[in-house]
C-alpha cells in the first residue's frame, strides 16, 4: 500500500489538480503526486503538506541518508562506444537545437541554514573542507566547490525508498517556467517495465555537503517532492534511452526552488555530442557519495539514441546531470549519468537529448506546486 501526497500543482495548460499519468496532455511524461511509504505515513501528525514534511524530515535522519543505497543500472555488454557522429547526423534529431538558458537566483538564501535533521546549524561557507578519497581515473576529480558555488547549489542529492529500500541519487535544478524542476534520470523516480514502481519519501538536498562532525548538511535546506514525472517508454518497456525522470518541489516557506538557488539549462538536438563536465555523488568503492565529483570528456554516439562519456563515476551519481558550453559556473545539461554497461569500463552513458526528451521536458516544464 501506499499513500499519495494530495499535493495539487498547477500547469499552465490549466488549473491546479493531482498529477494525472492518463492525461491526454501526457504523451512522453507519466506523472503521479509524490507518495508517502505507510511507515511515514503513520508518523504524519495534521494535515496538509506541513505535516507531512515534518514526518519526512523526522525519517530521513543522517544515519539513514548515509545507509541509503545507490541506484545504479548496469547492462550486460550490449553496445560498443561508437564515433562522433558528423553534424545533421543521428537519430531524434530537430533539424535546429533548442536552447533554455541558465537561470540566477532571485531570491537571498537563508542567513542561516540547517543540518539535514535540523538539530545544528551552520553558516554558508563555513562548511570545513573535507579529506577526499582517491582520484579514481585522470578525467574524474573533486572539483572542490565552496558552498553556494552555482554547480553546488543547483547539484545535490535524493533520497527515496524504493521496493521498501532507502535509495539515493543525484539530481540538478534545471530551468522551467514552473521554477520548481528537478531533473534527474528515470530510476530515480520509478523502477522502470511492467514490475516497476514508483518511489516515495522522495526528497532533495541541494549543496548536500558535510558539517565539521560528519552529518549531512543542507546549505538551502531540504525540498520536498510535490508530484514525480518518468518517460513513457521508461515505464512501460524500462528501455534505456527513456531514462528519464523529473520531480516537482513544493515550496519551501514561500519560495520556489529555481529561485533560491538558479538552475543550469538545458539543451535539445545539438548537431554535434559536445565536450561534457559532468557532475554527481558517486557512492560506490572507493567513492563514499559524501562529495560532489566532476569528469570531463567528449561525448558520442552509442547508437540507439544513447550517448556516451568517459567517467569513472559509479551508482548514486545517477542522475547528475551533463553540461555542454559549461564555463565553470553554469552550462546546458545536454544528458545524465544513466546507466554503465557491464565489461566497458570507464564509461557512462545517458539517453540522448533529442526531440522525445524535449517533448518529455515541454510536458513537465510547466507545472508548479499550488
Amino acid at each position: 500500500m501506499i499513500t499519495t501526497f494530495t499535493v495539487a500543482v498547477a500547469s499552465a495548460a490549466g488549473p491546479a489538480s493531482a498529477v494525472d499519468s492518463s492525461s491526454s496532455q501526457l504523451r512522453q511524461a507519466a506523472g503521479t503526486s509524490a507518495q508517502l511509504s505507510p511507515d511515514v505515513a503513520r508518523k504524519v501528525k495534521g494535515t496538509g503538506p506541513a505535516a507531512r514534511n515534518r514526518a519526512l524530515a523526522e525519517y530521513w535522519t543522517p544515519e539513514r541518508m548515509r545507509n541509503a543505497r545507490p541506484v545504479e543500472t548496469v547492462l550486460r555488454r550490449t553496445m560498443e562506444p561508437g564515433t562522433t557522429l558528423p553534424a545533421g547526423a543521428g537519430i531524434d534529431r530537430a533539424q535546429e537545437p533548442v536552447i533554455v538558458p541558465p537561470a540566477a537566483p532571485t531570491v537571498a538564501p537563508p542567513a542561516e541554514v540547517a543540518t539535514a535533521n535540523g538539530n545544528a546549524f551552520v553558516t554558508p561557507n563555513a562548511i570545513p573542507p573535507n579529506e577526499p578519497p582517491p582520484v579514481t581515473s585522470p578525467n574524474t576529480y573533486l572539483p572542490d566547490y565552496p558552498t553556494g558555488h552555482q554547480v553546488a547549489r543547483t547539484m545535490g542529492k535524493v533520497f527515496f525508498t524504493m521496493g521498501g529500500q532507502e535509495m539515493v541519487c543525484s539530481a540538478g535544478v534545471v530551468t522551467s517556467p514552473g521554477k520548481a524542476l528537478v531533473w534527474t534520470a528515470g530510476h530515480c523516480v520509478h523502477g522502470g517495465g511492467s514490475s516497476g514502481t514508483w518511489a516515495h519519501n522522495w526528497i532533495f538536498v541541494p549543496n548536500y555537503t558535510l558539517n565539521s562532525s560528519g552529518n549531512p548538511v543542507a546549505p538551502y535546506g531540504i525540498w520536498y517532492a510535490a508530484a514525480l514525472f518518468a518517460a513513457r517508454d521508461w515505464i512501460d518497456y524500462k528501455r534505456q534511452y527513456s531514462d528519464l525522470g523529473a520531480v516537482i518541489m513544493q515550496f519551501r516557506g514561500d519560495k520556489l526552488l529555481q529561485n533560491v538557488v538558479g538552475s543550469q539549462g538545458i539543451v535539445f538536438s545539438l548537431p554535434y555530442y559536445p565536450s561534457i563536465a559532468a557532475f554527481g555523488y558517486p557512492a560506490e568503492a572507493p567513492f563514499n557519495g559524501e562529495l560532489l565529483w566532476r569528469a570531463n570528456s567528449p561525448s558520442g554516439d552509442a547508437g540507439a539514441s544513447v550517448s556516451y562519456m568517459l567517467s569513472g563515476m559509479n551508482g548514486g551519481s545517477s542522475g547528475g546531470y551533463w553540461l555542454a558550453d559549461f564555463n565553470g559556473v553554469t552550462g546546458l545539461v545536454n544528458g545524465h549519468n544513466a546507466f554503465t554497461v557491464d565489461g566497458i569500463r570507464g564509461h557512462m552513458f545517458s539517453p540522448y537529448y533529442g526531440m522525445s526528451t524535449r517533448e518529455f521536458y515541454d510536458e513537465v516544464k510547466n507545472y508548479t506546486p499550488s
